[in-house]
């Protein structure tokens, strides 16, 4: 069998505590308030861990909720709700933080581990991985309750049976799909959450209007907690539709912090930074790939000639609009061609001259979805100039992530900004994957994902990976053009130490002096 170098370090890993964790209240500063510009007008119990779609939702989630292991913004695992872990045989063997508790006060324990593990497959599976085809395969659990052989608890132990030691078991359980929920906080019958007071992550929320702006409160018993970082976090919701209005609330000082998944342009924040000392920027790898992708009806109803003439229009159309944006480059390829997903040389080649076979303008209206936050028309005009026959509408979220579009709505193709990754993560992969973006029909996903999880040696993962990335190009599903990093801007003297691998946005990684 062969391990990567990182998944080798990570199997049998224990992870320290620094002594208790958490905070007293006589440490905590009650000046340092965070006001931030949230992108979205959203109730604060509409987010939920097992329906995630878009960046967002994420970045609300993870910062009133913990996983079980964290991953750092170099990209190694370290402890979260579990202070350490370990392989016992063919077990993961969690131990869970005796200490850890809701800012109220109540223990968070090895029961609600499990509750919040078997929570997930009960009501979605998840978007971030497969976790039940390594721990319960073959079972479908209906409530709480149920049976599931591949998950235990004993005291304040969890363990995790996935037949044999998995590498991508522990850094899946990183992602906020798997966010510890305290059993209280949700209904017993549908398994909503109903509290956001009482939760396992260094916030929670104290405060909501439900016009999204949502006041955070520093849980002290957090691990997290510290003197240096905000003790009260004011979401700020934007309009999403209105381009510039975070930027302009910024500049007024009604906020301090744009995140990265801010409707701003990342090359508007470099500008603007550099005219204004007040503040500083983040800024992550070229990771947030710009594409065309088309959908099972698309791919029916439009020929691979037709599709690459579709491509060809709207990806000149982006280029019209980005053409003088300094931090973006035009990108061939959906994962960094540098990347361990890149094509090889061959694979290029090949691609080159499948592209070469020719277009052929179609005949009929492409109903095109663009997931487009801030000015619709600055996406839709030039699109429209280059491909007449495209019908552009506002998309929400990934179609093939929404339960109740019908068949009628869906598009042929929509316009996708998405996060992807110089390393192989499983995440980000299995995210693509269940999104559409890879080509994989819905019903050959789960196996496709299950055949690529169960594969040890990383080398022949890799391979598998880029022969998927390939087909998808060359059918074309998928046709990106665009690649662009992250920003975020915050007021000084607010300091940043987000990470430059990752978009995630983890606010007790804000510190000030």
């Amino acid at each position: 069998m062969v391990v990567s170098k990182r998944l080798s370090i990570i199997i049998g890993i224990l992870f320290l505590l620094t002594a208790g964790g958490g905070l007293s209240m006589k440490q905590l500063n009650t000046n340092r308030t965070l006001r931030v510009a949230f992108p979205e007008q959203r109730k604060s119990l509409s987010y939920e861990p097992t329906d995630i779609r878009l960046g967002y939702e994420y970045i609300f989630l993870e910062n009133v909720f913990s996983p079980l292991v964290e991953i750092d913004a170099k990209g190694s695992i370290q402890p979260g709700v579990a202070e350490k872990a370990d392989w016992i045989n063919d077990e993961l063997r969690l131990k869970i933080r005796d200490n850890l508790k809701t800012a109220s006060g109540v223990l968070i324990t090895a029961q609600d581990v499990v509750f919040s593990l078997k929570r997930l497959l009960v009501l979605s599976g998840n978007t971030h991985g497969n976790f039940k085809d390594l721990i319960c395969p073959g079972h479908i659990l209906k409530t709480v309750e149920d049976e599931c052989p591949g998950i235990k608890s004993e005291g304040n132990y969890v363990y995790l049976n996935a037949k044999e030691r998995k590498p991508f078991l522990l850094p899946m359980l990183a992602a906020i799909d798997f966010a510890i929920i305290p059993r209280t906080s949700c209904d017993p019958q549908t398994l909503a959450i109903i509290n956001l007071k009482e939760t396992s992550g260094p916030y929670f929320v104290s405060d909501d209007d439900g016009n999204g702006n949502i006041e955070l409160k520093l849980n002290p018993n957090h691990y997290h907690a510290a003197s240096d970082i905000a003790d009260i976090i004011k979401l700020v919701g934007m309009n999403p539709k209105v381009q510039g209005d975070s930027l302009k609330a910024l500049v007024e000082n009604r906020v301090d912090l744009l995140t990265t998944i801010d409707t701003v342009k990342a090359d508007e924040l470099i500008k603007f930074v550099k005219h204004d000392s007040d503040f500083s920027i983040h800024t992550t790898m070229k990771i947030r790939t710009m594409a065309l992708v088309f959908t099972d009806r698309g791919e029916r109803e439009f020929s691979a000639a037709e599709r690459r003439y579709i491509g060809e229009r709207v990806k000149a159309a982006f280029f019209k609009i980005y053409h003088d944006s300094s931090g973006f480059e035009k990108r061939e390829e959906f994962f960094p061609s540098l990347g361990e997903g890149g094509l090889t040389n061959d694979q290029q080649s090949k691609l080159a001259k499948i592209r070469s076979n020719g277009e052929v303008e179609p005949k009929k209206s492409v109903r095109i979805g663009l997931m487009k936050r801030g000015s619709f028309d600055a996406w839709s005009k030039p699109i429209k100039e280059e491909l007449p026959l495209a019908d552009c509408y506002h998309e929400s979220g990934p179609p093939d992530l929404k339960k109740d579009l019908k068949p009628e709505d869906m598009p042929h193709a929509f316009v996708v900004s998405t996060d992807t990754a110089y390393k192989e993560d499983i995440g980000l992969i299995s995210f693509s994957l269940n999104a559409g973006f890879l080509g994989v029909k819905k019903p050959e996903r789960e196996k496709w994902l299950a055949n690529y999880m169960a594969t040890n040696d990383k080398d022949i993962r890799v391979q598998k990976l880029k022969a998927l990335h390939f087909e998808a190009l060359a059918a074309p599903i998928i046709v990106p053009f665009m690649a662009t990093p992250y920003a975020a801007v915050v007021r000084k003297p607010w300091r940043m130490e987000l990470s430059e691998l990752y978009a995630n946005n983890p606010l007790w990684l804000i510190k000030i002096n």
